[in-house]
């Protein structure tokens, strides 16, 4: 594996693990007790699976990962864009950039990992010694 990969898999995964953290602590601070919701139980979800995605990016080094982790925060992205609608999401709705500064921190996080995973699938799909998906 190419040094300029091993250090984006490791940032990558800790822009992911830094956005679940984001959404544990918001389920600490409140939103795992909003009543007759979704919400709380997806907050926990999603830090868990953020914990497993981080943790897979840096041991298995296989594409499959990589597409998962895009899934993972791209999913987290609609879900905070969707609770900014009038319908907002599970019947959850917020504005803004509130609750602050957790939901910019969790924008940048995600962000920034989409970007970083963006460039490793690239990596993974246009090298020739790559070319059956599977790094070691």
């Amino acid at each position: 594996m190419d040094r300029r990969d091993l250090i984006a898999r490791c940032v990558a995964a800790a822009l992911v693990l830094a956005g679940g953290i984001v959404h544990l602590r918001l389920w600490l601070d409140g939103y795992r007790d909003i009543p007759d919701s979704v919400i709380g139980p997806s907050f926990m979800a999603n830090f868990i699976a953020s914990v497993v995605v981080a943790i897979a990016l840096v041991l298995w080094r296989h594409w499959v990962v990589v597409v998962a982790a895009l899934a993972l925060v791209n999913g987290t992205l609609l879900g905070f864009a969707l609770s900014r609608t009038d319908r907002g999401i599970f019947d959850f709705t917020e504005r803004g950039f509130d609750p602050s500064p957790e939901a910019v921190l969790a924008l940048v996080f995600e962000i920034g990992a989409a970007i970083v995973l963006l460039w490793l699938l690239y990596r993974v799909l246009t090298d020739d010694d790559r070319a059956s998906f599977v790094v070691s």
